[in-house]
């Protein structure tokens, strides 16, 4: 059995945390503005003073709290990246594929994979578009990229036997990488926008069982 490589985010500069209460929530507040902004793409736009004003703080609060626009930005993908790895973990226990088939598995990661494009997707946006702009934060999102690979090739290694493929290694190392390019490009030009979240989920899961078997 190959061994579950752990998930460790490659470390980002970032401002702690506020210690009171009350700053926490309108941090919060600023947070779900800004990922509504995103997925509207209106976050390059805004203001800070009519960013404020939509998260019901202050400017004052936002400059004492962030800084500037770019710190909520890296925020909210930094908290994307963390929301990320504990669907990750969870999807990839050891235990919880034990005595399952490939199938449930394929399932599983695809329909992972699915909602977090639907969920998130003005996140991701911004997240592809950055990567393309700036080469310390497209390193990162390669290691991210990396880990999630590994922790999926791992799981299908257990199920090895069941991958029909001429070169089971090489496939299990390609399918990842090429599930999350497809629904990247989705997120940048919906191609894929004539179908509905489930017929995307159900396509994208007979493709990746084809290909492995």
């Amino acid at each position: 059995m190959s061994k579950i490589p752990s998930l460790k985010l490659p470390a980002a500069a970032l401002p702690a945390e506020p210690s009171q209460a009350r700053s926490r929530q309108a941090l919060e507040r600023l947070l779900a503005t800004g990922e509504q902004l995103l997925a509207e793409n209106r976050f390059e736009e805004i203001g800070v003073a009519d960013l404020a004003r939509q998260a019901q703080s202050s400017v004052g609060t936002f400059y004492r709290l962030l800084g500037d626009k770019e710190t909520l930005s890296r925020l909210l993908l930094d908290r994307f990246f963390g929301d990320l790895v504990q669907q990750l973990e969870a999807l990839t226990a050891p235990a919880r594929w034990d005595g399952l088939p490939l199938e449930d598995f394929v399932r599983a990661t695809v329909a992972m994979f699915v909602a977090i494009n639907r969920g998130r997707q003005g996140v991701l946006r911004a997240l592809i578009i950055r990567s393309s702009r700036d080469a310390d934060f497209r390193d990162r999102v390669h290691q991210i990229n990396h880990l999630v690979s590994q922790r999926i090739i791992a799981v299908l290694h257990t199920k090895a036997g069941a991958i029909q493929h001429p070169d089971p290694a090489q496939a299990m190392r390609v399918l990842p990488p090429v599930l999350l390019g497809v629904l990247n490009q989705h997120t940048l030009t919906g191609s894929l926008a004539f179908l509905p979240p489930a017929e995307l989920e159900q396509e994208l899961t007979r493709l990746a069982l084809r290909y492995l078997t």
